[in-house]
């Protein structure tokens, strides 16, 4: 099994095989809250524009979006995982915009299968691809913006990665490392304190998100 991890909006780009798109703080953790919550499915949209067009065109749907960390124009929700775990959403259906989780999951073109992964849903992660055993993964940290590297998306990454090939590694020392980060830092200043917290938990779902690449929506295994 080949296991690379990948940076950014351009790793997802050259993601082939099973790939993980990771966006710690906080899309990733957003998206395994609200099919837990019982969303039927999410679309993920790159452009807010285009995510409100779509709203617009499907009114029915909740538009969950956010830029610059702050909940985006025209959007009901944010991308906070904490409030998100906290709303009822069976059956409903979301559409989700945001900066850097959204962007990779819409970009990964070469991928064979594409999950969403984060430390809260980790083992889940890992038993799966371990069972499928492919020949290629790849594992994209999606960093701030989706342009620049985070500490939190590379170190996820590695937990992950070690997993798969049966390493020991400690996620206490990986969190004391992450709670110093930029990443961990702008979550502070912006009062999401919460997330924070929600965010450094460890194998809390069972569930795995994935993107049906033909149907262009995000259902969970």
């Amino acid at each position: 099994m080949q296991i690379d991890i990948k940076s950014c909006v351009q790793g997802a780009k050259e993601a082939e095989g099973i790939t993980v798109i990771m966006d710690v703080f906080r899309a990733s953790n957003t998206i395994i809250a609200c099919m837990a919550q019982g969303a039927e499915y999410i679309i993920p949209v790159g452009a807010l524009e285009d995510a409100i067009s779509l709203k617009q065109q499907f009114p029915d749907h909740l538009l969950f979006g956010e830029r610059k960390g702050l909940v985006a124009e025209w959007c009901t929700y944010g991308n906070s995982p904490s409030e998100t775990s906290q709303i009822p959403l069976k059956g409903e259906k979301v559409i989700l915009t945001t900066s850097a989780g959204s962007q990779g999951i819409v970009n990964a073109h070469k991928a064979e299968e594409i999950l969403i992964g984060s430390f809260a849903n980790a083992y889940a992660i890992v038993k799966y691809i371990k069972n499928k055993n492919p020949e290629k993964v790849s594992l994209v940290a999606m960093g701030l913006e989706s342009t620049a590297k985070a500490e939190e998306d590379e170190l996820c990454g590695q937990y992950i990665k070690a997993k798969l090939l049966g390493q020991d590694i400690d996620f206490e020392t990986l969190k004391i490392e992450i709670l110093k980060c930029d990443g961990a830092n702008r979550l502070r200043s912006l009062g999401q304190n919460d997330d924070l917290a929600f965010c450094l938990q460890l194998d809390t779902y069972d569930i795995i998100p994935f993107y049906e690449i033909q149907d262009k929506k995000i259902y969970t295994k």
